[in-house]
């Protein structure tokens, strides 16, 4: 017999700011105890925060498992992905003072983070993004440790050389000394892991990214929602307002478009942040062709709006945007990144172009497919097709089994 803690549980909170669930004391002593997880992050927003939201969820739904969930104090915690309902899915939340620089504090959050997975004593210390990775392998303890970078930081170009050296050394150090698994979410994610940073490729396993299915709002309610016309062709985009998301490049084709004279495309630009924070761009610099919406809450409902998806990144993982475009049927046009071009080449829904700042192919791709609701539909059919292989569900499962096989060895 086993006794749920969520929901019903009776709740105290820890010193540190964890809660506790009085219920998991009893479900210990009733039946075989559940793998304990600890999941650590400090980008707990964006991507890695969709990804830890669909861990949770699908870890609970899975059962057997307890889980424990750091994040960081401040602005770096996303609240609207990671929502009160979401947290109470967790057997502990415990928060965390972890910065996104490296510095003095880091030594705080190390002592904080330590203390807090001696008290947790998790099977499995589950770390995300490159700091939580780190502090998070420092750690030593019974537990085995699996990190996903989700876009290690080395796979940025344009990294300074001195510092593409010395963050190598580090995720290389730690990938082979004091990680059990590392999982990238794409295949040349993995091969950078292996080929650059030298880890070992038994320490290293490819797990793909998953969206749920979308619980999407019809077209025209979508459209009426975020003030776009009805009778235009939209192109979306859906991420941070910088550098890293190629949000200068973005203008340049809106721009380039509203120059040859194809005027019935808007770009409807969703997330955090300003243009005039990007070097290149500022408020009078905007094409009339771009509509900023700013932060949307639960913003993979409103993919139904798009007819197109725009992911003009510098580097990347493999963006859950695209997954969620995807799922939502829309064509993707992207530049050559990471786990965007494996998933658009091999299933054929949109175009990958050169990974540069002249954006002239982008403008290409973008406007073949604004005149050509066809080949559009055919790219959407496409990704009805492809989406099954890359739910939440596979990857949790993937995820899930990892840490079993990881125990499993230990014991034998």
């Amino acid at each position: 017999m086993e006794v749920s803690t969520v929901g019903s549980a009776e709740r105290s909170r820890s010193a540190d700011g964890g809660i506790f669930f009085g219920a998991l004391q009893v479900r210990r002593d009733l039946g075989s105890p559940p793998l304990r997880v600890a999941l650590v992050v400090e980008a707990a927003g964006g991507g890695v925060a969709v990804h830890i939201a669909d861990m949770v969820r699908g870890l609970r739904a899975c059962g057997g498992f307890d889980i424990h969930l750091i994040v960081p104090i401040g602005a770096r915690f996303d609240g609207v992905i990671l929502t009160e309902d979401l947290l109470a899915q967790c057997d502990t939340v415990h928060r965390v003072p972890m910065r996104r620089s490296v510095g003095s504090a880091d030594m705080i959050a190390f002592a904080q983070l330590s203390r807090c997975l001696h008290r947790i004593r998790p099977d499995i210390v589950h770390s995300h993004s490159s700091k939580a990775g780190a502090l998070a392998r420092m750690c030593i303890g019974p537990w085995k440790q699996v990190y996903t970078p989700h876009a290690v930081y080395t796979l940025n170009p344009y990294l300074p050389r001195a510092q593409r050296r010395f963050y190598g050394l580090i995720e290389g150090f730690l990938g082979r000394v004091r990680s059990d698994r590392l999982i990238a979410v794409s295949v040349d994610e993995a091969e950078h892991l292996r080929q650059v940073l030298r880890i070992p490729a038994d320490r290293i396993e490819t797990i793909f990214n998953g969206v749920p299915a979308p619980a999407l709002l019809p077209s025209i309610e979508a459209r009426v929602a975020l003030g776009l016309p009805h009778d235009a062709v939209v192109v979306g985009f859906v991420g941070r307002l910088d550098f890293q998301k190629g949000v200068d490049r973005l203008v340049r084709v809106a721009q380039c478009l509203l120059e040859r004279g194809v005027d019935n495309v808007i770009f409807a630009v969703m997330g955090p942040g300003d243009f005039g924070s990007v070097s290149g761009v500022s408020e009078e610099s905007i094409p009339t062709n771009i509509r900023l919406l700013g932060l949307i809450p639960e913003a993979r409902r409103f993919f139904s709006a798009f007819d197109i998806f725009a992911l003009p990144s510098r580097y990347e993982g493999f963006p859950y945007v695209v997954l969620e475009a995807m799922a939502a049927g829309i064509p993707i046009v992207s530049t050559r990144v990471s786990g965007a071009a494996e998933l658009i080449d091999a299933e054929q829904i949109g175009f990958v172009v050169p990974n540069e700042d002249d954006t002239n192919l982008f403008a290409d791709a973008t406007a073949a497919l604004a005149q050509d609701p066809m080949m559009r539909e055919r790219m959407s059919r496409n990704c009805e097709r492809a989406v099954e292989r890359f739910s939440a569900t596979a990857m949790v499962e993937r995820t899930a089994n990892l840490y079993k096989r990881l125990l499993m060895k230990e014991t034998n």
